[in-house]
């Protein structure tokens, strides 16, 4: 015969349940410049005012929600740099930090640290979806000068040049 649970061994249940862990998540932006390798941590550079300087591709967002509220910002961050790493990125420009607010069962409402960066991957990305202009041979001809001047989109036979 089953024995019921006291109530306090069903709020140790509950609040045991409602644990929260933190969270990472990465959504994919632009096409890398070339392919991404996971590296090591300490590889990932670190920016928090500006992005950096030499050309690049904002490959991916990087998101991180606190869970349980014992994590400082300087977890928070390492957080973010691990998941860069793993992805490949060659720096992050991290965001301000942010918070959720979530209402929970027992609890009320909880707000969570969300910290947020942009995977950077260095070089420079390819063309996307641009038509090439067609040849100066399979552009139509002028009719006059007048026409070229206003639409250039025509080429100018000899005799008009």
């Amino acid at each position: 015969m089953p024995r019921s649970l006291s109530p306090y061994a069903l709020l140790l249940a509950t609040g045991l349940g409602a644990c929260a862990v933190t969270s990472t998540t990465y959504t994919e932006l632009n096409a890398p410049p070339r392919a991404m390798q996971t590296r090591a941590p300490d590889q990932v550079e670190i920016f928090s005012s500006a992005p950096p300087e030499r050309p690049h591709v904002d490959v991916g967002l990087i998101t991180v929600q606190e869970g349980e509220g014992n994590e400082t910002p300087a977890s928070m961050i390492e957080l973010v740099r691990r998941t860069a790493a793993e992805k490949g990125c060659d720096a992050v420009v991290l965001a301000p930090p942010g918070s959720r607010t979530d209402q929970t069962d027992l609890r009320g409402v909880r707000s969570h640290q969300v910290y947020s960066g942009t995977c950077v991957a260095y070089g420079i990305a390819g063309p996307r979806n641009i038509a090439p202009a067609p040849p100066m041979n399979q552009r139509p001809v002028c009719r006059s000068r007048a026409e070229f001047e206003d639409h250039r989109n025509c080429v100018l036979p000899p005799l008009l040049h």
